[in-house]
C-alpha cells in the first residue's frame, strides 16, 4: 500500500543519519561496528537528562523537606522542654501556693476568733453599761500582731495590679506578698480595736461602777412632804436649814438602798429616830431616818433597791415619812438632784 512505501522511505533515510560505533581489535581480526540513529541518541540524551534533572530537584527536595523536619523537630523540643521547664515552675507554685494558702487559712482563722473575741467584748461593755452583770475577769490583751505570723507583714502600701498571665510565678508571689500584708494590716487594726475595746471596757466598768454607786430614785414610795432648803421647823417653828426632802408614806412601807454602798451606821440617833446612813464610795453618803424597824447592821454591803429599814415615825416627827439625805464630800445636796 502507499503509506508503507512512505514509511520504508522515510526509515532508510533516518538510517543514513546514524552514530556509528565501532570495535576495532589490536591484532588482526573482524571489525565489529554498531550503527545508533541519531534520533535514538538523542531521545536517550534527552531522557538522560530528565533523568539527571528530576534527580537533582528529588535531591534539592528532599533536602529541604528533611532541612525543614528537622527544624520543625528542633522547635518542637525546645517547645517541649520549655513547656517542661514551665510545668515543672508551676508544680513549684502549686506547692508554694498550698503552704501560702494552708498559712492564709490559718490567720484568717485567728483574725475570725479575734473579731469574735471583740464582738464578744463589744457586747460585755454594753452590758456593763447597761447594768448587767459581767464576768470581772480581765479581757486577754494578747494581740495578733505580736504572734510570729503577722510579723512578716509588709509595710502597707498602695495596691498593685497583679499580673498573672505573663509571669504566673511572680504575678503569684506578688499576690501572696499582697495578701500577706493585707492579713498583717488587719492583725494589727484588730489589735489596735482590741486595745481601744479594752481601755472602753475598763472605763465602762469605772463608769458603771461610780454609777452603781451614785444616789439614784426614790427611797420610798410616797410624797414629798418638806423640801430641801432652809425651812420652818413643825415641831419648834423655828426657820432652819432642812438638810434632806422628807417623803411621807405609811408606817411600814419599805425604805430601800438608792444606791450600792456599805452601812456606815444603823441604830438610833437623837432627833432621827431609827436611822440608816450608807456610805457608797466617790464621795457619795445617804441618810434615812425615822424608822420603824432597821433590817441591816453596821458593815453590811447593800445593792441599789435592796430593803433597808421600814417607814416609821421615830425621833423629832409629827407623822410616818422617811427623813433622806444625800451628802456629797460630807456636804448635804439636794436629794431632787438624784431622785
Amino acid at each position: 500500500m502507499m503509506w508503507r512505501k512512505v514509511l520504508r522511505r522515510k526509515l532508510a533515510r533516518r538510517r543514513r543519519g546514524a552514530l556509528t560505533i565501532m570495535a576495532i581489535p589490536a591484532t588482526d581480526g573482524t571489525i565489529r561496528s554498531i550503527s545508533i540513529p541519531l534520533l535514538l541518541v538523542y531521545m536517550g540524551s534527552a531522557v538522560a537528562v530528565a533523568v539527571i534533572a528530576f534527580l537533582v530537584l528529588s535531591y534539592f527536595g528532599m533536602t529541604a523537606t528533611v532541612a525543614r523536619f528537622y527544624h520543625d523537630q528542633v522547635a518542637k523540643d525546645a517547645h517541649i522542654e520549655e513547656l517542661t521547664k514551665k510545668n515543672a515552675e508551676l508544680e513549684q507554685i502549686n506547692a508554694d501556693n498550698k503552704k501560702q494558702l494552708e498559712t492564709f487559712a490559718k490567720r484568717t482563722a485567728e483574725l475570725e476568733k479575734e473579731l469574735a473575741r471583740l464582738d464578744a467584748l463589744s457586747k460585755e461593755i454594753t452590758s456593763i453599761i447597761k447594768g448587767k452583770k459581767v464576768s470581772s475577769t480581765a479581757t486577754s490583751t494578747t494581740t495578733l500582731a505580736s504572734r510570729g505570723d503577722y510579723q512578716r507583714g509588709a509595710a502597707p502600701g498602695e495596691d498593685r495590679e497583679v499580673d498573672l498571665e505573663s509571669d504566673p510565678a511572680a504575678g503569684l508571689a506578688q499576690l501572696a506578698v499582697e495578701t500577706d500584708s493585707r492579713l498583717a494590716d488587719l492583725a494589727r487594726a484588730a489589735d489596735d480595736m482590741a486595745a481601744d475595746l479594752s481601755s472602753l471596757r475598763r472605763s465602762a466598768v469605772s463608769y458603771r461602777e461610780k454609777l452603781d454607786h451614785t444616789p439614784d430614785g426614790w427611797p420610798a414610795r410616797g410624797r414629798i412632804t418638806s423640801s430641801f432648803g432652809r425651812r420652818r421647823h413643825p415641831i419648834t417653828r423655828n426657820v432652819q436649814p432642812h438638810d434632806g426632802v422628807d417623803i411621807a408614806a405609811p408606817v411600814g412601807t419599805p425604805i430601800r438602798a438608792t444606791a450600792d454602798g456599805t452601812v456606815r451606821f444603823a441604830g438610833t440617833q437623837s432627833g432621827y429616830g431609827l436611822m440608816v446612813i450608807i456610805e457608797h464610795g466617790y464621795g457619795f453618803q445617804t441618810v434615812y431616818a425615822h424608822n420603824s424597824r432597821n433590817v441591816v447592821r453596821a458593815g453590811q454591803r447593800v445593792k441599789r433597791g435592796q430593803v433597808i429599814a421600814y417607814v416609821g415615825s421615830t425621833g423629832t416627827s409629827t407623822g410616818p415619812h422617811v427623813h433622806y439625805e444625800v451628802r456629797v464630800s460630807g456636804k448635804p445636796a439636794n436629794p431632787r438632784n438624784y431622785m
